[in-house]
């Protein structure tokens, strides 16, 4: 998004708590010279009041248990009429690869959880609108947008998926034949949304949020 955003004339600034997501970011934004990407913490932003015109979250902080917080700090820091986005999963089991690994992890191992009680809220448009009314933000518009996620194929659905998929700590805690059990069990998951040429189309839908900060 800042590349995309970049490429359109905008000044940004991307941040992450992960220094490696900046480093590559840093990489990525080296062509164009008003933009950079700094390691921050989405609830303690190092930047001024009011000296932004947009902050985005894609996929980012509404993730955590602490978005309202972090919510309020995209509000501190763009200027009085600025914009706010942000977009989140709806939480279907087929909304994503880590929805879909969810379901067949939880049909797999019961006792077990793939990731942090709490991460990937759980929210409903209203629930959205209010926690931005909460936050401070007017005119809030809550959206659902619908797409197929097809950048896979049936067979390299594992290879392609084992990087991201190590980062929940569950996955990442299994032994290498309850993984390989997983792998087996996700391909035939994904399978079932396989198409002409084996191409995967996952049904994808997320919530699309736009609000204002009061002038």
């Amino acid at each position: 998004m800042a590349v995309a955003a970049s490429e359109r004339g905008a000044s940004v600034l991307a941040v992450d708590f992960a220094p490696a997501m900046v480093e590559r970011a840093e990489e990525r934004l080296q062509q164009f010279h008003r933009s950079t990407a700094k390691v921050m913490d989405f609830i303690a932003l190092d930047i001024a009041d009011g000296s932004q015109d947009v902050a985005i979250s894609n996929f980012g902080i509404l993730a955590y248990p602490s978005w309202q917080g972090a919510l309020k700090e995209m509000v501190r820091v763009i200027r009085p009429g600025g914009a706010i986005a942000l977009t989140m999963w709806t939480n279907r089991d087929d909304c994503s690869p880590a929805h879909l690994l969810h379901r067949v992890f939880r049909q797999l191992f019961p006792n077990k959880d793939l990731w942090p009680p709490g991460l990937f809220p759980i929210f409903s448009p209203t629930a959205l609108e209010k926690g931005l009314l909460r936050a401070g933000c007017v005119d809030v518009r809550v959206r659902t947008a619908q797409a197929d996620w097809s950048p896979f194929s049936s067979n390299d659905v594992g290879r392609e998926c084992d990087p991201m998929f190590r980062g929940f700590p569950g996955y990442a805690g299994l032994s290498d034949s309850n993984r390989s059990d997983l792998l087996a069990s996700l391909k035939m998951a994904f399978e079932e949304y396989a198409g002409s040429g084996g191409v995967i189309r996952l049904p994808t839908k997320a919530f699309v949020v736009f609000a204002s900060k009061p002038t």
